[in-house]
């Protein structure tokens, strides 16, 4: 399969003869836009850049081709209640910042620039898409070239851009919360803004062991682990022996007692597809290339069982080492959990938590491994995670820190 390498070749912003750093100052992601180079004397302020039935920052105000600066969310009472819902409920215009784009694109405008307030939180946020390559596939679209260039600029650099006319931004902002009605206008600034991208082509590869079954042979269950891990930053190597050589290895194994029964002429009712999948931590990619692209009947594939790091002991369980954080088992089938439980009670007797699979929970690990994208099919996946450690996504995850028993008792258990 292959992926493309995104990142920007060369970024500049200058408001009135004044030059402002990225990452310092504003915030631009590479899939978010497209290469441009603009030079303009005139801005537009369009409020929260909404446009709604009864409300709209567009009316009589001309933006096509044009730079337009909007803030996030929408115009509030004194009372909290909303303009746009008549309730204390947001609207979607807050929750969805696609529909302001959308609306953006249909009036012809050419930048974005977003009012952030919370612009320290954002960087956290945005950070490693600026500073690192983003990763695609190549059937993803980098950037929607129709739609308008997107920048996000902190409280004061958005001060320097206004510039004279702030008090009026100000008022009119006042203005709208207090009666509902847009107030856009334009005003003088003069902006020169160049963006390029560079982007590179990459090469990568899934890897398939496939047992075919006997009575239900065309019945399929994937068993998968991701393989890739972060690699090099600088001279430091990140070796990823628990995230993800633990879970690799496990498939390995499984595989290989797979084939061991086959040679002795045991095999599985249904077919088993060992899947190690490429590009995990850049999005889970590999995983959402295979479902997008499977090489056996998805309508057809039972289930998903994942695998991401199960050689290590977390916090919670240093004196009794014997268990399995368990993801996702009865999200889309009462089946499969129960499965799970017996498989255990019978073989395994380890022991099984369901913290992390409860929907509140705040690290939303569920949504962050290759099951996903099996669930996302409506594939039912159970994940396997032996939880976070000291040594998770640090040079320090080598080797002679897993515990091969327990790695080993663990895969006995997806074996059986």
């Amino acid at each position: 399969m292959g992926f493309r390498w995104v990142s920007w070749d060369k970024l500049s912003f200058n408001v009135n003869n004044s030059e402002f750093k990225v990452l310092w100052d504003y915030v631009a992601v590479p899939t978010e836009n497209k290469d441009i180079n603009i030079q303009v004397d005139e801005v537009v302020f369009c409020g929260y850049g909404i446009e709604d039935a009864n409300y709209s920052d567009y009316k009589n105000v001309n933006v096509k081709d044009k730079v337009i600066l909007i803030y996030h969310g929408e115009p509030t009472r004194t009372d909290g209640t909303s303009w746009i819902t008549n309730s204390q409920f947001q609207s979607d215009w807050s929750t969805n910042f696609r529909k302001k784009v959308d609306a953006a694109k249909s009036h012809g405008v050419k930048m974005i620039l977003v009012i952030e307030d919370k612009f320290k939180d954002l960087v956290d946020a945005k950070r490693s898409q600026m500073i690192s390559p983003v990763f695609l596939l190549d059937t993803e679209e980098i950037t929607d070239n129709t739609q308008p260039n997107i920048c996000y600029l902190s409280s004061s650099m958005s001060s320097h851009l206004i510039g004279k006319s702030l008090n009026k931004v100000i008022h009119n902002r006042n203005k709208i919360k207090k009666k509902g009605k847009p107030l856009s206008f334009a005003f003088q600034s003069k902006v020169k803004i160049e963006q390029v991208k560079h982007v590179k082509a990459v090469d990568g590869k899934n890897i398939m062991a496939y047992f075919e079954g006997t009575e239900k042979k065309d019945e399929v269950l994937i068993i998968s682990a991701h393989y890739d891990h972060i690699g090099m930053r600088n001279e430091d190597v990140f070796n990823g022996a628990d995230d993800n050589g633990s879970g690799t290895t496990a498939v390995i194994q499984v595989a290989k007692a797979l084939q061991m029964a086959k040679q002795k002429g045991i095999k599985m009712k249904r077919s088993v597809l060992c899947l190690l999948v490429t590009g995990e931590e850049k999005g889970l990619l590999g995983s959402n290339y295979y479902v997008n692209n499977p090489r056996l009947d998805l309508n057809k594939t039972i289930g998903n069982i994942n695998i991401d790091m199960i050689g290590r002991v977390d916090a919670k369980y240093l004196t009794d080492s014997s268990y399995l954080y368990v993801i996702g088992s009865d999200r889309l089938s009462s089946e499969l959990h129960e499965i799970n439980e017996s498989v255990n009670q019978k073989y395994s007797q380890l022991i099984l938590d369901y913290t992390y699979n409860a929907e509140n929970d705040p690290n939303r690990y569920y949504y962050r491994s290759d099951h996903y994208n099996f669930a996302e099919k409506r594939i039912p996946a159970i994940f396997f995670f032996n939880g976070t450690h000291e040594d998770y996504h640090r040079i320090t995850d080598d080797i002679e820190k897993i515990n091969i028993p327990l790695l080993a008792k663990r895969a006995k258990h997806v074996f059986f």
